[in-house]
């Protein structure tokens, strides 16, 4: 894998070579709906080394794609994807250098009269192309609850988050999280947010609306003992917010997400050097985005994915894939007769999280669970800062709870502290008095 390049941006690409276009904003709109509309199978991702993207030099990053005016990428990839896009009969939509990979990326449109499969047939021929896909839909895994008798996290007591608390609460550790936006201004969310990028704002500009990354980040990272609303599994934790999906509306937690955006965000991840990455979605196997997945895991970033307990590979990813971490709910769990080799379990049932507007409500998922799990994983850090994925995934799974029948009832968070201790030397503990540690527990405002 060639150097990583100094300069992520992106573009708004018109056609072929050459071609100009009457009215931009139309064809911007026009390029948008394509690129967040669901189960598009006309685009297409292609990908291939670019030798000179290293050359290229910016005092910033640019956070989404910007216009052809604004793009900075080598003329030789242009080039290439201009020479691509006219001899396969192709409209090219966007292109971007990732560089957390050396590669320059392009999508692509195929002609309506053509059959996606024969041109990605003829694209994986030609030498200049080393990567070509389907751009692959994605989506986040939650079920909305609303029982507004049920004030208590219970998932805090059954994981033992209080008496785990004692040693650590994910102080100097970097979530980050790829999903939609979240409610910066929660009361319980206040702060708690180093940085927030919203990668599709051109089709998609609600942050602080979004649903799903907001009850998300609430289980990770909420305030504790600010006498308000809930506690997060790493209270102390920072989040980086990547907003890489989108709201099937504009009330709905459900979401969607694709190939292109999910590319966006793990390249950014990987730059801002988190030390967890919470993927609370789903969708088939992708290459582009394994190629980054493992490019993040290479760096030591330990991948949490939601695991729908799927048996095919092409339904169930990224958390099939080899070293991510992945995670049921306990209730998806006992459902299920099929679980991935690596995946773990939590409460994943009616959870007690953060919504918009300064809100609460009750939550059940996947989606949740691995939230829970990135938590836990981020109290393990603190204690041990080069943590690796199998440690972590050792200490979690020295720490499953089961019953006398053998069921699975999740993790105990103090007890996977201590596992990792046990095996591994942890740089520090800290303490905390009785009194902070009490969670007190409020309804919504």
């Amino acid at each position: 894998m060639k150097t990583a390049c100094l300069l992520l941006s992106l573009c708004l690409a018109v056609f072929a070579a050459g071609a100009t276009t009457k009215n931009p904003d139309n064809e911007t709109e026009e390029i948008n709906k394509l690129l967040s509309q669901g189960n598009n199978d006309h685009l297409v991702l292609v990908a291939f080394t670019d030798r000179t993207i290293n050359s290229l030099k910016s005092s910033a990053s640019p956070i989404a794609y910007r216009q052809r005016g604004a793009y900075r990428s080598s003329t030789w990839s242009q080039r290439v994807t201009d020479q691509l896009a006219e001899d396969y009969h192709l409209k090219k939509l966007t292109e971007w250098p990732i560089n957390a990979v050396g590669m320059h990326c392009v999508v692509y449109k195929v002609a309506d009269d053509i059959e996606p499969t024969t041109a990605i047939a003829q694209l994986a021929k030609d030498e200049r192309v080393e990567l070509v896909q389907n751009m692959h839909q994605f989506k986040t895994r939650a079920e909305n609850y609303n029982d507004p008798y049920f004030k208590l996290q219970t998932n805090l007591s059954q994981m033992q988050i209080e008496l785990a608390h004692l040693k650590t609460t994910g102080r100097n550790v970097t979530i980050g999280m790829i999903d939609t936006g979240v409610d910066l201004a929660h009361p319980d969310l206040v702060g708690q947010v180093s940085k927030n990028r919203n990668l599709v704002a051109e089709f998609s500009p609600s942050f602080d609306t979004d649903k799903h990354g907001t009850a998300v980040a609430g289980v990770m990272i909420a305030k504790r003992n600010n006498a308000k609303g809930i506690i997060g599994i790493a209270p102390n934790a920072k989040l980086i917010a990547l907003k890489a999906c989108w709201p099937d509306n504009a009330d709905a937690i459900e979401a969607a997400c694709n190939s292109f955006t999910l590319a966006l965000a793990l390249n950014a991840a990987i730059e801002e050097g988190v030390n967890v990455l919470n993927m609370s979605l789903t969708g088939p196997r992708d290459d582009l985005l394994t190629l980054l997945l493992n490019k993040a895991l290479a760096k030591n970033i330990i991948v949490v994915a939601a695991d729908t307990g799927a048996k095919n590979d092409s339904e169930n990813f990224p958390a099939s894939l080899k070293n991510v971490i992945s995670v049921q709910s306990i209730k998806q769990l006992a459902e299920n007769s099929y679980t991935l080799t690596s995946s773990v379990s939590a409460p994943g049932h009616k959870i007690l999280t953060t919504l918009p507007h300064g809100t609460y409500d009750f939550i059940s998922g996947s989606s949740i669970a691995a939230a829970e799990i990135s938590g836990i994983v981020a109290l393990l850090m603190e204690l041990k800062p080069d943590l690796t994925v199998a440690e972590a995934y050792q200490a979690l799974s020295d720490s499953k709870i089961k019953t006398k029948d053998g069921v699975n009832e999740g993790i105990d968070a103090n007890l996977a502290l201590t596992s990792l201790c046990k095996s591994s030397t942890c740089n520090h503990e800290l303490s905390y008095s009785m009194n902070n540690l009490m969670p007190k527990f409020i309804g919504g405002e």
